[in-house]
């Protein structure tokens, strides 16, 4: 008969280097991880699994009354000291794990090893967990530099050859032939990055990309800085609604066809898609193509089937079924545009192209597929709206020309050196999971005044334009890109604000970095603040955005960089973008 329902099972891969511990990761981890047990799901058939490395690798027997480790020096040869010990029932073996995250972070406190064999631990990972499958939680502060799948620093290689494979092209095979393995095992990957320097996110993500996972990068970790974001995070990726096992298959009706498919998954076949773990926070996106010129019937179907297992141990399918109109008349399609959607489709359809060929490729592609879009339906108006010179868009996708500016200007397509690779392929991977909402938030951040008060106190005024016109320097601003929350502070906010929000009497000298709010009943401002803070997280459950404060001309570029609708060095304004989109158009139709 099948095989029985696949149980939760977390693999936690813990690299214990000199960086791992002294930033705080290990402890963090470790104490995410005590607190979350009790509410992982799956009840009474969840096992957990830890393995740890630095230049060696480290087992736990959890089958003994105190957790013992064993250190295995050999990393060329993988092998599992005791492969019946290493997966624990979390119900039955509760004292030891509590036992064992509990002094995790003691036990290598003294590390001193900065090398670290990352290969070796995904693969001793992989054995231990194939027979049944789950969910291997990588936790990452190191570029790999021992034994095999070993990653060199591209990024600072000044030989580079220019024609080469780009910084967000993987640079060996081992990730992705690992990742198809463990897609064919039933296991899903997790990454956790922590590397202050470069790290290689584009070949490490490929562990994630072919079995369903998530990047989750911290760049240059501290405890004190990100520690409350990391653990926020980890909870709600440990704790939130997802299913084991899952294939998913899209269908249209006769006359439609899938043409591609966007997101993290492994194609069985031509159509199946394989989803060894799904979670609430993963999106699809497919392109639907036609198969035949004239469509007879007045409606297309579109489903989207899903076989999974709950935590609970159910297989289950959920059917998405939607009809869908169909019409002769484009005016009638432009109309019912979703613009969140279209532009969610346009930027991994850009993404995509970026990863093929160079960042610039994808940017000139999604312009050019904005301008023929407006062009297609400007010449579908009737003849006396061409007579203005005006620009024609349906009230559907007024928005439009602004999120591609948006998108062109934001992390996806701005060239290095202003972001660097990593970042580049973090927010690509991102991007591959993102609803519409999501990607949104990403491509047009709302702006906020928060200081002088713009509506009742710790509520959300009306998001402002993203330009720096009538942003007073004596004002404070709210930023909200999604997964961060950024408060601009202007050079001349007065003191009274300083000191009610952070009770300092001035920020000359102070590092943002060690700013941190006051508690919302401290003082009117500082509940002001901490409302509108919390307002936003509040609105999302996918992330916890932490709040990084900025100063005026201090290392504001990143709050320079949301204001899209302003020009920059390369790139130009919103109004300008209009008027070269309008000359292409008007080029084209005479």
């Amino acid at each position: 008969g099948p095989p029985p329902p696949q149980p939760p099972v977390y693999l936690f891969v813990v690299e214990v280097s000199y960086t791992a511990v002294s930033s705080g990761m290990l402890r963090c981890a470790a104490a995410t991880l005590l607190h979350t047990l009790d509410r992982l799901p799956g009840g009474e058939r969840t096992q957990i699994g830890l393995i740890t490395y630095d230049n060696t690798l480290q087992f736990y027997n959890l089958a003994a009354s105190s957790p013992t480790m064993l250190t295995v020096p050999e990393v060329d040869e993988v092998f599992l000291p005791l492969p019946e010990d290493l997966l624990a029932n979390v119900h039955e073996r509760k004292e030891q794990l509590v036992a064992l995250f509990e002094k995790l972070a003691t036990m290598h406190q003294d590390n001193q090893g900065v090398e670290v064999a990352l290969g070796p631990a995904l693969k001793a990972g992989y054995q231990l967990i194939q027979h049944i499958g789950g969910k291997m939680h990588v936790f990452n502060a190191t570029r790999p530099s021992v034994g095999e799948a070993k990653l060199r620093n591209r990024e600072g290689d000044q030989k580079r050859d220019a024609k080469g494979p780009s910084l967000l092209q993987p640079d060996v095979d081992f990730y992705k032939a690992m990742a198809v393995d463990c897609t064919k095992q039933q296991v899903s990957v997790d990454l956790w990055n922590f590397s202050g320097a470069y790290a290689d996110l584009a070949t490490l993500g490929q562990l994630v990309k072919h079995t369903t996972g998530h990047v989750h990068w911290y760049p240059g970790f501290s405890d004190a800085v990100m520690g409350e974001k990391f653990s926020r995070d980890l909870q709600w990726s440990l704790t939130r609604e997802q299913g084991w096992e899952a294939v998913m298959r899209v269908r249209a009706s006769r006359g439609m066809r899938i043409s591609a498919f966007h997101g993290h998954f492994f194609i069985r076949g031509t159509d199946l898609l394989a989803l060894p773990n799904i979670d609430e926070d993963t999106s699809f996106a497919v392109e639907i193509g036609h198969e035949e010129s004239e469509a007879t019937s007045p409606a297309c179907c579109l489903q989207a089937a899903l076989l999974y297992t709950t935590s609970g141990g159910e297989r289950r399918i959920r059917v998405h079924t939607m009809q869908v109109p169909i019409t002769n008349a484009l005016t009638t399609l432009f109309e019912a545009a979703d613009v969140d959607a279209c532009a969610n489709l346009m930027a991994r359809i850009a993404a995509e192209q970026a990863l093929n060929s160079r960042l610039l490729d994808g940017a000139e592609k999604l312009q050019h597929s904005c301008m023929e879009l407006m062009r297609a339906y400007r010449s579908l108006c009737p003849p006396q709206a061409k007579g203005t010179n005006q620009m024609l868009l349906p009230e559907s996708l007024k928005l439009l020309p602004l999120y591609v500016l948006g998108l062109m200007k934001s992390a996806v397509f701005t060239p290095a050196p202003e972001v660097r690779a990593d970042e580049h392929s973090a927010v690509l991977f991102a991007l591959a999971n993102m609803s519409a909402s999501m990607s949104t938030a990403l491509i047009h951040p709302r702006l906020f005044q928060v200081f002088p008060p713009a509506g009742a106190i710790g509520a959300l005024p009306c998001p402002l334009p993203l330009t720096a016109q009538g942003l007073l320097s004596t004002g404070a601003y709210l930023v909200d890109c999604g997964s961060e929350l950024t408060l601009w502070i202007g050079r001349g906010v007065p003191t009274d604000f300083v000191q009610q929000v952070f009770g300092w009497p001035t920020l000359d000298g102070v590092d943002p970095t060690q700013l941190r709010c006051l508690p919302a009943d401290s003082s009117p401002l500082a509940g002001h603040v901490v409302g509108m803070v919390e307002a936003l997280r509040a609105d999302r459950t996918w992330c916890w955005p932490r709040l990084k404060v900025l100063k005026q001309g201090e290392g504001d570029a990143g709050f320079q960089q949301v204001l899209i609708e302003d020009q920059t060095k390369q790139m130009m304004s919103y109004p300008e973008f209009l008027a070269h989109c309008h000359r292409y158009i008007l080029s084209k139709v005479s």
